[in-house]
């Protein structure tokens, strides 16, 4: 079993890793192209890019989720008319989102809190990366297809494709071509279209049947309900940035922001691995719960909570290793940088429980509790993390941002604790 696992959640975890990469190469470049304010720049206007590759993710892992589902119920016909569903709505959602952003992007980015210098380069990056919009949902939401459809391998090599072109279309751009942020986004655009062409390429060799482009209602609304967990999931993270975003501009201004750019680009690539924990063997999950098999569900279980405690201590160490050299790598002045250290080291603690809590959300999601899962995700972006953002910082300062990050975490893990005792009582007393 520990084989099977590793086969099918190790390049998993590598793609949610590349993904999440994109924003540490897009503020190493910015940071030394266009210095604080290009971070902070980048930093406020995240937002909008994260919604886009949330609703690719979203959807896609909504799919994924029910295919295996019926794949392992034997349901042939259900699988296939649930591929051509969620393709077809992932290019509709994409067209449909980008339209939408166009219309509310100034609106959006002042509420974020650009003005300024800041305000003119994020309206730069976010009309480039709004423009390719489409292009994104569809490279991120193929993914999970891929990954349920045995094709975990080939998702991972686009995904290592499409980091390696964005690293290589950035420089070109933003440094002999002097594009400075709007290289970056040319790069992330880019990079979302070699995926999207890798991924296509791979279903029309693997997937015997001819896709069709369909839309039904009765699927999609099951897409919805399953892929709203890992939209949320997805997105949670961003919603933290905006308020920590607003609450940096009022404790330390425009460097305290940039500082926080860079702790959010270590931060949120570690928390895309450890997601990829629990996305990794979701395909499993997801199928021996379809087929009824619960013995082998509790071994997959087992091993991912392992993996994920592993993990987690391993990459917190690596970043308290690391931290006196990323202010330097990452071009951060010298205000800015005087706020890291204590920063990004009170961050990195969060990592130590960050994998068990997104591995439950995995779990309730590809055992369709999606209701429950659903109502977690947002407790977390909307109520706890708020409320420790607002809360602390007021009582300690400025230490009381980074604070708030790991409370969030161990405050999750303890509801979690809390609803898995409660279930396990309740199936003794059965």
């Amino acid at each position: 079993m520990f084989r099977r696992i590793l086969k099918q959640a190790l390049p998993t975890m590598i793609a949610f890793t590349m993904s999440g990469m994109y924003s540490v190469v897009d503020g190493l470049f910015v940071g030394k192209a266009a210095g604080d304010t290009g971070l902070a720049a980048i930093n406020i206007a995240w937002p909008i890019p994260a919604v886009i590759t949330a609703l690719g993710i979203g959807i896609g892992t909504g799919g994924s989720v029910l295919y295996s589902n019926m794949l392992g119920k034997g349901d042939r016909d259900g699988c296939r008319r649930m591929f051509n569903t969620t393709v077809t709505f992932l290019a509709l959602a994409g067209i449909l989102l980008s339209v939408i952003l166009f219309a509310a992007r100034d609106p959006l980015l002042r509420i974020f809190g650009a003005e300024g210098d800041v305000m003119e380069q994020a309206q730069q990056y976010t009309g480039i990366i709004i423009a390719g919009g489409v292009l994104q949902v569809c490279g991120t939401g193929i993914t999970p297809l891929l990954r349920n459809m045995n094709l975990s391998f080939a998702a991972m090599i686009s995904m290592v494709t499409g980091f390696v072109v964005n690293i290589a279309v950035n420089y070109y751009l933003m440094f002999p071509l002097g594009m400075g942020i709007r290289g970056a986004a040319f790069g992330t655009v880019t990079a979302q279209l070699v995926v999207l062409a890798i991924s296509i390429l791979v279903l029309a060799r693997a997937y015997k049947e001819k896709a069709r482009p369909a839309l039904e209602r009765r699927l999609a609304a099951g897409i919805c309900r399953s892929g709203i967990t890992a939209f949320g999931v997805s997105l949670a993270p961003t919603v933290a940035l905006i308020f920590t975003n607003w609450q940096c501009l009022r404790y330390g201004g425009n460097a305290a922001v940039a500082c926080y750019a860079v702790i959010s680009y270590i931060v949120f690539p570690v928390q895309y691995l450890l997601t990829g924990i629990g996305d990794g063997v979701q395909p499993l999950l997801s199928y021996y719960n379809g087929a009824g098999r619960p013995v082998e569900l509790g071994q997959v279980k087992r091993i991912a909570r392992i993996g994920a405690g592993v993990l987690g201590a391993v990459t917190m160490a690596a970043t308290w290793i690391c931290t006196p050299y990323l202010a330097r790598w990452f071009g951060l002045s010298e205000e800015a940088a005087a706020f890291f250290g204590t920063g990004m080291r009170i961050s990195a603690l969060a990592f130590l429980v960050t994998g068990f809590a997104k591995f439950n959300l995995s779990y309730l999601n590809a055992v369709l509790r999606a209701r429950l899962a659903v109502i977690l995700t947002f407790a977390e972006s909307l109520v706890v993390s708020p409320v420790y953002l607002f809360l602390i910082p007021a009582i300690t300062g400025m230490t009381g941002i980074w604070i708030s990050l790991p409370a969030t975490a161990v405050t999750m893990l303890v509801i979690y604790g809390m609803i898995n005792r409660k279930e396990m009582s309740y199936e003794k007393k059965d």
